[in-house]
């Protein structure tokens, strides 16, 4: 397999190309969606609040504040830093300034949100929408999307993009990773329409779908020229959920759920590496998935959730990395909290659970003549 050229090589071969040489594109979309993982409380003003600060200033400061947590948990990549240093020097994103940065964890309401907005050179504005990050909560509140039909990450997200626009004038792109990406989308669908109206283009980097019926809807179908999705050729978490079919399939050198990792995404000049069909991986993690949810009503996914998160929540752990820290002793409580419950409870957790392995099986076992060829 040829070497991958990432995000990395992008701004080394080039970041010296200035938004106005060449405009902003995909991978512009990613670098800078990742960047807003960084803790800029104190650093950047909030939504709201007056005046800007240089990108590179950011990010020094950043650097510079003694026990800043540089750790940004089990599941985003630590280059993350690395890469928001390089971007922060790079001629490209040279003139750069950012405000509005903002970050919720809110536990009452089960809102994991954040966000910070680029002033670009050019003159336009990128709202940089944060993933799931390492709080349990933030993935509980990504589980309550298959049964809500929208949390409070996604309200928070349009008022939010309002806000920034009547900041500053000038077109409006959005982007972010995983969940980051879906609420890139949701925001300019659910934007005032004087915002909307501004939008350039929203970016989904592998983030999770919608309900149905937000997909069917007129806001969805007025915008839905301006938002895009890419996902890798095994993608799962790009393809929870419902999608249309303005998706593009891009090359990953990682295996399986590894591909989400956006470090591994393979680029050609400004643009990703394309690819016509998703892995047979790919094919069979979705299939399996959609039996599984399909087979739950609504009320079932509530319970499920609910118990699982009470399960882990049992435990004392605030986030993904407390968690793995102290495994044995965790495991031995989540262990405990489903022996405390009745017969009746953990017979349901079981059957539900259940259902998703037998809709593993299901989903790998070819249904057609056709489906074996092509395996």
């Amino acid at each position: 397999m040829k070497r991958v050229r990432t995000v990395h090589d992008y701004m080394q071969w080039r970041g010296d190309l200035t938004l106005e040489q060449d405009p902003f594109n995909e991978v512009d979309s990613v670098i800078l969606g990742m960047v807003s993982f960084l803790d800029f409380s104190g650093i950047v003003p909030a939504p709201g609040e007056a005046g800007t600060v240089a990108f590179r200033h950011a990010v020094d400061e950043f650097d510079a504040i003694p026990g800043k947590d540089r750790h940004f948990g089990v599941i985003i990549p630590d280059e993350t830093l690395d890469l928001a240093r390089e971007a922060a020097h790079c001629p490209r994103y040279a003139d750069s300034r950012l405000f509005a940065f903002e970050n919720q964890v809110d536990e009452s309401r089960e809102m994991q949100f954040a966000a910070v907005t680029f002033l670009l050179s050019d003159g336009t504005l990128f709202a940089a929408f944060r993933g799931t990050d390492d709080t349990i909560v933030g993935w509980k509140e990504d589980f309550n999307m298959s049964f809500m039909s929208h949390v409070p990450a996604q309200d928070r997200a349009a008022a939010y993009l309002n806000t920034v626009a009547r900041q500053y004038p000038g077109g409006i792109r959005t982007g972010g990773h995983s969940k980051g990406g879906n609420l890139a989308i949701w925001s300019v669908v659910h934007a005032d329409e004087d915002v909307r109206n501004r939008v350039i283009r929203a970016y989904s980097n592998d983030g999770p779908g919608f309900s149905r019926e937000m997909l069917e809807s007129d806001a969805y179908r007025t915008m839905r020229d301006r938002c895009i999705t890419f996902v890798p050729q095994s993608s799962l978490v790009g393809m929870l959920m419902e999608h249309d079919e303005n998706y593009r399939i891009i090359r990953s050198a990682q295996t399986g759920l590894m591909q989400h990792d956006p470090f591994s995404w393979d680029i050609e000049r400004n643009h990703y590496v394309y690819l016509p069909e998703r892995s047979l991986f790919g094919e069979h993690s979705d299939s399996a998935m959609r039996l599984w949810t399909e087979s739950m009503t609504a009320e079932e996914k509530q319970i499920l959730v609910r118990d699982l998160f009470e399960v882990l929540e049992s435990t004392g752990a605030r986030t993904l990395t407390e968690l793995d820290e102290n495994r044995v002793k965790n495991l031995t409580t989540m262990y405990k909290t489903v022996a405390g419950y009745d017969k009746s409870r953990r017979k349901r957790m079981n059957q539900l659970l259940g259902r998703l392995l037998a809709a593993q099986v299901e989903a790998v076992l070819p249904e057609k003549g056709e489906k074996e060829e092509k395996s």
